[in-house]
């Protein structure tokens, strides 16, 4: 109990007060380090970062939550804080992998994982080329997008040319998908060490399931092979703790969306009958007690 940790978030994160509290039943102190209060230095003893009077590099571990528009801070600091023996749950190149929908995509397919037909675009021409091969209705993403923002779908080719003129415009990458047809639900594995905890995520818009644009959560049962598959993925992205975005077809085949470095816990114990910060602090506890 002698542990120290440390929660490091970003801008956009708006849940970090959970694992501080639920952090406090594992270590003697659990800190909040916001992002931009990060310095990087170099000392005799090598690269450290410091918050405040803090050495993050003396902790017992390091949480990173963080999101794609962090992606070079949290490369950085992984391996800083890796070299340093102290535990992190992400790799360095692990936000570059998840953060990236083709990225993250092909990562997943090299390793004989089931993910939906996708291709990686810059502009309006090729995006169609794209559809035409893929067929329509194709899904559309921001390559960074999160939240189920940054997602639409294209049903016709009228459809593609508004959608990325205007993603181009704002120098937007694009991934577009096949739309796999299902009654916009998706599964939500999220994936601790080697334990595993699911539920269902309902839509209130056809295609788009995300509980911050609405959606709802069920209870679910996934078969064995969907969380052999979320485990599998979340190493393949170098993830200790991870979301898994899973799409079940109306055939039963099921494929893996998206990759989340963050997985969100506001409103999953009301579900899975238990505390999920908890469960991720009571983790990375235990791993840092083995080092």
């Amino acid at each position: 109990m002698n542990m120290k940790c440390a929660v490091v978030y970003g801008e956009k994160s708006s849940q970090h007060h959970h694992f501080i509290e639920a952090g406090k039943e594992y270590f003697e102190n659990v800190i909040g380090v916001p992002l931009e209060g990060i310095r990087t230095v170099t000392t005799d003893e090598g690269t450290k970062l410091k918050y405040r009077d803090i050495d993050l590099c003396e902790l017992d571990a390091v949480y990173l939550r963080l999101l794609g528009a962090d992606m070079m801070n949290a490369e950085h600091y992984a391996e800083i804080l890796t070299d340093n023996d102290v535990y992190t749950q992400m790799d360095s190149d692990s936000l570059p992998i998840a953060s990236n929908k083709f990225h993250m995509i092909k990562v997943l397919h090299e390793a004989g994982l089931p993910v939906p037909e996708s291709a990686y675009t810059l502009s309006t021409d090729q995006t169609i080329k794209a559809a035409e091969e893929i067929g329509y209705p194709a899904v559309i993403k921001i390559i960074s997008g999160y939240g189920g923002k940054g997602v639409m779908k294209a049903s016709t080719q009228n459809d593609i040319a508004p959608i990325t003129d205007t993603l181009t415009l704002f120098e937007q990458e694009i991934c577009l998908q096949e739309y796999i047809e299902n009654p916009g639900e998706d599964i939500r594995v999220i994936v601790v060490g080697e334990q595993t905890y699911s539920y269902k995520r309902v839509g209130e818009e056809e295609f788009r399931s995300n509980i911050s644009t609405g959606g709802q959560r069920e209870e679910v049962e996934p078969t064995e092979e969907m969380l052999e598959a979320s485990i599998k993925a979340a190493r393949l992205c170098g993830l200790d703790i991870a979301g898994i975005d899973i799409l079940e077809a109306e055939n039963g085949e099921f494929y893996i969306g998206e990759v989340n470095a963050s997985p969100g816990v506001e409103g999953v114990g009301e579900v899975l009958g238990i505390n999920m910060s908890d469960e991720i602090m009571k983790f990375i506890a235990s791993q840092a007690s083995k080092r």
